[in-house]
């Protein structure tokens, strides 16, 4: 994001309340439960990690998690375990976050990318079948914003051909298709709990399993992972300090010049693992690490409210169709929100609109444009040719990206119904 583009979007911000970002805050803890927080901080509890991996599978399903402190982290896990390597091929879709590919380059693999399906905004077993190789060893399928992917022909595509599947949930957690829960069709999933998604812990990720081998494999790789450095803890805490306080409608637009400060002058780079977003691994801290036992006792508070947000995500989702359906734009709104063989607990409401730049503008009067997700193939980097993209390789996730429109999930009940007036108010 460059100097310019930033205090636009400042500047578009002032003078509108509440200004929604894509993080909701902590606001919502005790003082007690922040102090309990706060003590763990530097130190390493196994037994709170592991209550966390526990409490964390039973909302999934009937198998085991290993927690990193990152998702990637837990992604290059598994593929060491699987002794992915040099000569290998992993395949993820052209919607991503570059730290996938990163982590497959890290390990000596060469990343493919496949298109993807635009009612689903996810993975499609007909445009990774175009690029298997005989030196493909694992399959990415992406579950986006909470929109179930077609699974079921990747899993049939993904037996056939004896390559092992990982269901990427970074962006999904409780949705489900056919009345089975994503997390559970392949040999294993990926979760995220970093301060976009679902489960909002700030940092960490999960790997999610149901076999004994797999787990063991990367509970002995997390056995020997290192822990973060103390000061790189006491940003993270920091950081949380700060988006527990800020980063809620009343107070986001003031919060981001500080947020732009930093930025700016890199002081915040120690409280985000933020430096695996380019083709060259970092080595400003281990890799992988271990979950701070802090971030994990934030994810044990998080999961007792989860069936809550759960149903609060969906009653907002079903307004925001209603909505669409009113002012005659639901024709853009993808065919997976109306398909009755979806449960989808929505992490953003997204769709595409041929009518975006505009649209875009208007609604950054009202919300964090600069969030939205996937503007470009493999977002957060600089250049996506960086990680071997070819451009018009994908040329569904390049015309969605042009196109895209992302509104948050999800804040109380008033902040929800302000978010739906500004819906109405852009599109009128």
């Amino acid at each position: 994001m460059n100097i310019t583009k930033s205090l636009t979007r400042l500047g578009n911000s002032i003078g509108h309340e509440p200004y929604f970002g894509f993080v909701k805050g902590h606001d919502h803890l005790s003082n007690i439960q922040i102090n309990e927080i706060e003590n763990l901080v530097g130190k390493n509890v196994q037994e709170i990690n592991e209550k966390f991996e526990i409490a964390f599978a039973s909302k999934i399903g009937e198998g085991k998690a290993i927690s990193f402190a990152a998702g990637r982290m837990g992604f290059f896990s598994l593929m060491q375990s699987l002794n992915i390597g040099q000569g290998d091929e992993v395949i993820i879709q052209g919607h991503t976050c570059s730290v996938m590919p990163n982590a497959v380059l890290r390990i000596g693999a060469k990343p493919v990318f496949a298109d993807i399906e635009v009612d689903t905004f996810g993975s499609c077993a007909e445009k990774i079948e175009k690029v298997i190789t005989n030196k493909t060893k694992m399959i990415v399928a992406q579950h986006s914003f909470g929109i179930p992917c077609n699974i079921e022909p990747i899993v049939e595509l993904s037996k056939e051909k004896g390559i092992f599947l990982l269901e990427d949930c970074a962006l999904t957690l409780g949705s489900k298709i056919k009345g089975v829960q994503v997390g559970n069709f392949g040999d294993a999933a990926l979760f995220s709990i970093d301060h976009s998604k679902p489960i909002n812990a700030c940092l960490g990720g999960l790997i999610y399993t149901k076999n004994k081998d797999h787990y063991r494999k990367l509970k002995k790789i997390q056995l020997y992972a290192k822990d973060l450095s103390l000061i790189r803890q006491n940003a993270i805490w920091n950081k949380f300090l700060f988006e527990r306080l800020n980063y809620n409608p009343k107070r986001y637009r003031k919060s981001y010049l500080i947020d732009l400060i930093k930025k700016f002058t890199n002081s915040s780079s120690n409280a985000t693992l933020g430096n695996d977003y380019g083709k060259h691994p970092s080595t400003r801290y281990p890799y992988p690490a271990k979950l701070p036992s802090f971030l994990a006792k934030i994810g044990l508070f998080e999961l007792t409210r989860w069936n809550s947000i759960k149903k609060k995500r969906q009653s907002l989702l079903a307004k925001f169709i209603e909505y669409s359906n009113n002012l005659g734009i639901s024709d853009f709104i993808p065919s997976s929100y109306f398909d009755n063989k979806r449960i989808i607990v929505p992490l953003r409401f997204v769709y595409t609109y041929p009518k975006a730049p505009l649209i875009k503008k208007n609604i950054s009067k009202y919300i964090d444009t600069n969030w939205f997700w996937f503007q470009k193939p493999i977002i957060g980097c600089k250049d996506p040719m960086d990680f071997g993209y070819v451009y018009n390789s994908c040329p569904v996730s390049e015309r969605v990206g042009r196109e895209i429109i992302n509104w948050p999930c999800v804040f109380t009940d008033q902040n929800n119904l302000k978010l739906l007036n500004y819906f109405e108010k852009v599109h009128a």
